[in-house]
């Protein structure tokens, strides 16, 4: 194919454009600002989590509480009854003997029963703690996130106006390229992955291979509108002062 050289210079034009733009789409996929609010998201799930944990536990530590509390109203019911009986007297020797036994066994649970009781108090204390800690957490992280998210959406803003821009300058420098020659650029650019590149010197600043002497004398006898590929990677090679 044979194209004005002006013209085939154009196609290294728009090769660093697409260049640009796809840069700008690889930015956009990775955009740092998302990686930085994913983080903060992932942060206050494992937030909440943590105190739906913290929540669950305090609601066990509750119920186990209100037990030991029923029970020990029991053993203190039980105790004062049983010291009633003994202080009224006209009991037998035996009852007696078997009163004043329960009392003790009964004195000794009461004792065992507001130690659980005094430790399930700690621990129901610093779960709350947790419950509290983990709720501030996530209310810090959610401001974070707020913050993260107008940050993202300003990057990705700019980033919009800047492919807007790009792919408006594109269409403009593909107006005057005729048909042919951008389809042939088109489908160098599919199988290459560059639409077309300068030739400096005797390499291919695509591929960046050093092209044989054959191969440039060659080149260096075409027709200066003899449109080029490198025998290399494909790629239209486009001849400047500098070939």
């Amino acid at each position: 194919m044979k194209a004005d050289p002006h013209l085939q210079r154009r196609l290294v034009d728009l090769a660093d454009l697409d260049l640009r733009l796809a840069g700008l789409t690889h930015r956009r996929d990775t955009l740092p600002e998302q990686a930085a609010l994913d983080d903060l998201q992932a942060q206050r799930r494992a937030g909440v989590e943590s105190a739906a944990r913290a929540g669950i536990h305090v609601e066990d530590l509750d119920r186990a509480i209100v037990k030991l509390r029923s029970d020990l109203e029991a053993v203190r019911k039980r105790r004062a009854n049983d010291s009633k009986l003994l202080s009224a007297g006209g009991i037998s020797e035996r009852q007696s003997t078997e009163l004043e036994y329960e009392l003790r066994s009964l004195a000794r649970r009461e004792a065992t029963l507001q130690d659980e009781l005094a430790e399930l108090g700690e621990r129901h204390e610093a779960v709350e703690a947790d419950v509290r800690h983990s709720g501030a957490v996530v209310t810090d992280l959610d401001a974070q996130i707020g913050m993260a998210i107008t940050v993202r959406d300003t990057a990705l803003a700019e980033l919009e106006d800047s492919v807007t821009a790009t792919i408006a300058e594109r269409a403009r420098e593909a107006e005057n390229v005729p048909a042919d020659l951008l389809e042939l650029y088109s489908r160098s650019a599919d199988s290459a992955g560059v639409g077309a590149a300068i030739l400096n010197g005797n390499r291919c600043s695509a591929c960046a291979m050093d092209l044989d002497r054959s191969t440039i004398s060659a080149f260096h006898s075409a027709e200066a509108d003899e449109v080029l590929n490198c025998p290399e990677c494909g790629v239209i090679v486009v001849r400047t002062a500098n070939s």
